[in-house]
């Protein structure tokens, strides 16, 4: 009996050792690879314990099911928020007429559609509290918001979110969104963060914010909002010039991001132009759709990131390793087939240990 003692725990304390270091932390992972210049993984300056990509082609790219998607950031908690590569189509923002009011108390006051983002039971303060009201522009009037989300939103956390494999779903993680109005004129991006931050939007799927823009430049001399604004006085054009060699975010099709543009008695928000400027545009108008979400912290990445390389992903049990004396270890079904490979490499190495300790202690005994 205390030989099987012996053996049945070297083996199943093998298990857990592999736990905790095969399936390496997704920002351990990530902050290997952490540079200062050229395309890359940086730490964002503007906010702690965050990081960013940069560049015209970093190696940020990602498999979910059967998409590529680019890892903007790995936030302070560990979420990663990812944008998919291509665009599922071009739509309205807003549609027209979809919240219109009649009422100048109101928020929705256009019939060419809204630049808000959630409603009055979805809208939150910078503190997470919810609010009924929401200013066009920074520190204006407030006015009271509408019953329904953007026209977007609503699609993108019902039809497009509900198209995704359960697997991919299994990873998204509900997050606060930061979609108050900031200024095409500001030129200090941290100010930039703290309007945008002003208002908040609880949910799965949004857009790309327009500081995300900014931030994913690797351009020096472009760091501010206003910096990209081409079509209003005082852009600068060497920011917007050839974007796609400086920013992965950059597309022709007209992004739209989550943020609205703080222009007083304008139903606008802020989409990337085909120069690669920052151009704000009517709710109504059909631009191109890039979903954005966040994957839970509980994961691991596999691969290179590069494109015929990306990041695949498996997926955490809580607190890492094992609830039970099983040490099972969870994964989403699209791990690699190296990763199997390790597992059953590891897993023999253990049983054989365990099946020379359990000889050498009956040779010992019969001795």
């Amino acid at each position: 009996m205390k030989k099987l003692f012996i053996t049945i725990s070297i083996f199943i304390l093998g298990i857990p050792f592999y736990s905790v270091n095969a399936l390496e932390k997704t920002a351990d992972i990530l902050k290997k690879n952490v540079v200062t210049t050229g395309d890359g993984f940086y730490e964002d300056n503007t906010v702690d314990g965050r990081y960013v990509y940069k560049g015209g082609n970093p190696n940020n790219y990602i498999r979910l099911g059967d998409d590529l998607y680019r890892i903007i950031s790995l936030e302070k908690d560990g979420t990663i928020k990812v944008i998919k590569q291509k665009d599922i189509g071009s739509m309205a923002w807003d549609e027209k007429n979809a919240r219109y009011s009649v009422n100048d108390e109101d928020f929705c006051t256009s019939e060419y559609g809204c630049k808000v983002w959630g409603s009055n039971t979805t809208t939150l303060d910078t503190n997470g509290n919810k609010v009924t009201q929401m200013p066009w522009m920074v520190n204006g009037t407030l006015k009271n918001l509408p019953d329904k989300e953007a026209t977007l939103n609503t699609y993108l956390n019902n039809d497009f979110y509900n198209g995704l494999s359960d697997d991919v779903k299994s990873l998204v993680v509900e997050k606060t969104w930061n979609v108050g109005p900031t200024a095409y004129t500001q030129t200090n991006l941290l100010e930039s963060i703290e309007e945008e931050s002003a208002y908040k939007w609880k949910g799965k799927v949004a857009l790309m914010n327009v500081t995300d823009y900014v931030k994913s430049s690797t351009n020096n001399a472009c760091t501010s909002v206003k910096d990209y604004a081409a079509s209003h006085s005082g852009g600068n054009s060497s920011c917007y010039t050839n974007s796609n060699a400086h920013n992965y975010l950059y597309s022709n099709n007209y992004p739209w991001s989550v943020s609205p543009d703080a222009v007083p008695n304008a139903n606008t928000v802020f989409s990337v132009g085909s120069g690669g400027d920052l151009i704000s545009y009517g709710t109504n108008f059909n631009y191109g759709v890039y979903p954005t979400f966040y994957l839970s912290a509980k994961t691991t990445l596999n691969g290179e990131g590069t494109e015929t390389n990306p990041y695949i992903v498996s997926k955490y049990v809580e607190d890492e390793v094992v609830k039970s004396d099983n040490a099972d270890v969870v994964e989403v079904p699209s791990t690699s087939a190296q990763m199997s490979i390790i597992i059953a490499s590891i897993g023999i190495i253990f049983i054989s240990l365990a099946i020379i300790i359990t000889k050498f202690l009956t040779k010992r005994k019969s001795n």
